[in-house]
């Protein structure tokens, strides 16, 4: 089995604080050419720039691209069968793109019929909106700060008040209902002595109980 081969792509990014002409310059010393010739580079198509590497060169190759300013990424490359013979074998110049995609065909648009309009010319044509037909023939404008708000007027109340009376500043208006004395006779009332039980308990009589018939059992230990 063949070893496992990996390629180096690019796109045009660059690294974080890189600047575009100092990048491509970086990147023509780096692969001994012009600045021409890495324009490819810088096209923002994905490029392989280094094909047949083992990864720890690939790995080499890709750090030395980064440190140009330029970012870039290591791929494997599809396994292919193992060829017996090199005499065939070309190296591409560097920087070339092997991407052998073929390019899109310009889309076939027919523009004939179409026109353009001067500048500044408008072309929606918007829609008149009529003016609403109000009559306001039955209306006057009041003067200025007249009141024009319609009030209506509320009655006064009719409360009799021929009945009622002012008392003195101070009179107490209050009309007290008077309370009768309490009918309490204490005649046969006494204070017992401290310390003296002042319930009367009835007496419990002594309870009859009849034990003749009871006997201790001797068997009990």
């Amino acid at each position: 089995m063949s070893e496992q081969q990996f390629q180096i792509l690019v796109n045009g990014t660059l690294t974080e604080g890189a600047q575009t002409e100092q990048v491509k310059q970086n990147i023509a010393k780096l692969f001994k050419t012009s600045v021409d010739k890495v324009e490819p580079m810088f096209s923002g198509r994905k490029l392989a720039v280094k094909k047949g590497l083992d990864k720890q060169t690939a790995l080499k190759y890709k750090a030395a691209i980064n440190n140009a300013g330029l970012a870039a990424a290591v791929a494997a490359m599809a396994s292919e069968p193992a060829s017996s013979s090199l005499d065939n074998a070309t190296l591409a110049t560097t920087g070339s793109t092997m991407d052998d995609t073929p390019a899109a065909a310009p889309a076939n648009i027919d523009t004939s019929s179409l026109v353009m309009d001067a500048v500044g010319e408008t072309l929606i044509e918007a829609s008149t909106t009529p003016e609403p037909e109000i009559d306001t023939s039955q209306m006057s404008m009041g003067s200025v700060g007249e009141d024009v708000t319609e009030y209506t007027p509320i009655p006064e109340p009719a409360i009799d008040i021929s009945e009622l009376k002012m008392a003195v500043a101070g009179e107490d208006v209050m009309q007290y209902e008077a309370v009768p004395d309490a009918d309490i006779k204490i005649d046969n009332l006494s204070v017992a002595e401290a310390g003296e039980d002042v319930m009367q308990h009835e007496a419990v009589a002594p309870a009859d109980i009849d034990t003749s018939s009871l006997k201790l059992d001797s068997t009990i230990n």
